[in-house]
């Protein structure tokens, strides 16, 4: 687990998408959880870091993807953590219907990656969030609803600290890009959402696929989102 700045740190080692621990005076908060399989890996790095599972209070979900949910059903069970997510994606976390997806094709596709590649378990949601909730840690996380990735996409800005958790609405890999549009359900409303960024007062950029940006990410998403 490597420290990004204070009282937020990034899971290592796992295996496609990013996990971030924070550390709230009100116990644990992870957001987003990896892929399904990754559970021990997690809270092994938390032992080492001096916590154990019972201080894990929160799992946050940007959206319902199993890259970003496949561990939150078994941390939440182990931990009693509450699973955290915005409304219109909790029908496809808890699997009470079928995932939505722009094309036929890609609809098979997904549905197949779900349960054959990520094999993602449903997951109980204990709060269903909405666009201007505010989370409570890190002194509040402000809930900003970002669709198109998917219908219920979030992200979570804290805007005194200047930090934002973006989940898939950026990806940072040659250069800081659109989620591939592949797998976004709607994509010029992602690109729009995307846009929405660039009003934000943002320094570090926490985001689920790619490296942290630590300064100056402002700048660097206006230039992203044209």
């Amino acid at each position: 687990m490597h420290q990004i700045i204070s009282d937020v740190y990034l899971m290592q080692g796992l295996r496609r998408s990013h996990v971030y621990l924070l550390a709230s005076e009100h116990g644990l908060v992870l957001i987003d959880s990896g892929l399904a399989g990754e559970a021990e890996q997690i809270v092994a790095q938390l032992e080492e870091a001096g916590y154990s599972l019972s201080d894990l209070r929160t799992i946050l979900l940007t959206h319902y993807h199993g890259d970003h949910i496949g561990n939150a059903a078994e941390l939440a069970r182990r931990s009693g953590a509450r699973v955290l997510a915005h409304r219109d994606d909790v029908p496809y976390i808890e699997r009470t219907e079928p995932a939505p997806a722009g094309s036929s094709v890609s609809r098979r596709l997904l549905t197949w990656m779900s349960e054959r590649v990520f094999k993602t378990a449903p997951c109980k949601v204990d709060k269903a969030l909405q666009d201007g909730d505010v989370v409570d840690t890190l002194g509040g996380l402000q809930v900003i609803h970002t669709p198109g990735h998917t219908p219920g996409s979030i992200v979570f800005h804290q805007p005194e600290r200047r930090i934002l958790f973006c989940g898939d609405v950026l990806f940072n890999q040659s250069s800081l890009q659109l989620a591939p549009s592949f797998f976004s359900l709607d994509v010029p409303l992602a690109r729009e959402s995307a846009r929405k960024l660039a009003d934000l007062s943002v320094e570090v950029l926490c985001l689920g696929h790619g490296e942290p940006i630590l300064e100056n990410a402002q700048e660097r998403i206006r230039v992203a989102v044209g």
